[in-house]
């Protein structure tokens, strides 16, 4: 199907719009399509004096093949946004969703269980009250697909089963340790993080008092190990970026320490946990580039700053929420820094955080521009480059479709009814 050509079947409405989900595949792909049950606009308000300009890296490069431009894959589905009418807000485009999230969604709904289940994790208590085991409790109240799974699905869309499912754990695996660390005592992070990175580094031994979660880390340092055998070693950098991930500094407990907004995403870059991010990339379609290549770095640094400027806007209004009731200690947030530094109301301030975010998207495009002239990028370079810019397009598809960031506030209506979301559930 190509964008624009499909008529509304059905549509969907919230808060007075419509949204053609039924156009966001074609008819032979409907079966494989996630259930959309939630859409929020982060930007809900007009900001006429911005505009996107388109952005693909299919412009750049082209697959021996031509599938890239023909939209075909053995392990993804497109989806048609613009048909569908999703309040996307970005010139990135050539949105892509995994095939096999059904299994990713039962292999992280297990790890949550384990987590949920683990003495240990019973007993790690955190500055809110909660365990870390009641944070897994949490998230598996309502459907894993409406909280953590939904990230990999989209931004890893080309991974194969066994490694879609090693990559939806691996986000259970941050998203739990971030929470942590967020709101647990300098002490309890120490403990716990090493606790962590011992099972990663494997330098604990497998005994037979090991406990089902600690048996499942095990399993999955094992896939991740296994799948570089295979091919690439974005597995090995996988769990060397968990482990760097879990000692990284203490958060900050105010962002108007921050001099300008470039200081502040340079903070973010290693706090959103990006090097994991592109690790996930390179494992999910077996490559072995190197992340670290100096060509790569500005354009790697650029499609960072993306994905944490999209979270932050997407995420304020959340984290403001948690701050002010006292689920959360802080507020570290793109937002809340320019409120600060400009003494700008909210809305405002996310404008300037759009703002930026399109001015990041014109750094990709010269950065492309300047590895296509360069000569300097093989086919193997140009994939990963091309997986690190689906994770940054997932990314923010995955603020607009999850329940996440808005809540039982963005639950879509099925023409004009309560409930609804378009795809096949789970039986």
């Amino acid at each position: 199907m190509l964008i624009g050509d499909h008529q509304p079947v059905e549509h969907h409405t919230k808060n007075g719009k419509a949204y053609d989900l039924c156009a966001i595949v074609g008819d032979e792909d409907t079966e494989m399509l996630c259930p959309i049950r939630y859409v929020f606009d982060s930007l809900p308000f007009q900001i006429n004096w911005l505009k996107s300009q388109p952005l693909s890296s299919s412009l750049f490069w082209e697959d021996k093949q031509g599938s890239c431009r023909r939209g075909e894959s053995l392990n993804s589905i497109l989806l048609d946004t613009c048909a569908a009418s999703l309040p996307l807000h970005t010139g990135l485009y050539t949105f892509r969703q995994n095939k096999y999230w059904r299994a990713s969604e039962q292999a992280t709904e297990e790890l949550l269980v384990l987590f949920a289940e683990d003495e240990r994790c019973r007993g790690i208590l955190l500055s809110n009250n909660k365990s870390m085991a009641s944070l897994a409790e949490e998230q598996l109240r309502s459907s894993v697909m409406d909280t953590y799974s939904r990230f990999s699905t989209y931004m890893f869309a080309e991974a194969e089963d066994k490694r879609a499912q090693l990559l939806a754990q691996c986000v259970v695996l941050i998203f739990m340790f971030d929470d942590l660390w967020e709101n647990a005592s300098k002490e309890i992070i120490e403990v716990t993080g090493n606790f962590f990175v011992d099972r990663l580094h494997n330098t604990m031994p497998c005994t037979a008092e090991d406990s089902p979660l600690e048996q499942r880390i095990d399993a999955i340092r094992g896939g991740l190990l296994g799948g570089d055998e295979e091919q690439g070693n974005g597995g090995a950098e996988i769990l060397e970026t968990l482990i760097n991930f879990c000692h990284r500094p203490e958060p900050v407990s105010v962002c108007n320490q921050f001099a300008s907004i470039r200081e502040y995403l340079d903070y973010r870059w290693t706090d959103v946990g990006n090097s994991f991010t592109f690790a996930c990339a390179k494992f999910s379609i077996r490559s072995h580039a190197d992340q670290h290549h100096p060509a790569l770095r500005p354009l790697l640094r650029h499609i960072g700053d993306h994905i944490s400027i999209v979270n932050d806007i997407a995420s304020y209004d959340k984290e403001k929420r948690n701050f002010e009731s006292g689920k959360a200690s802080s507020v570290i947030n793109l937002v809340d820094v320019i409120m600060q530094q400009e003494r700008l109301e909210a809305e405002p301030a996310k404008a300037m955080a759009y703002a930026w975010q399109l001015f990041t998207e014109e750094a990709i495009r010269r950065d492309l521009n300047r590895l296509k002239e360069s000569g300097m990028m093989g086919q193997e370079e140009w994939r990963f480059v091309d997986a690190c810019l689906g994770a940054a397009r997932g990314n923010l598809f995955t603020s607009v479709v999850i329940k996440r960031y808005g809540g039982e506030g963005a639950r879509i209506d099925r023409k004009g009814g309560e409930g609804g979301g378009l795809g096949m559930e789970m039986g």
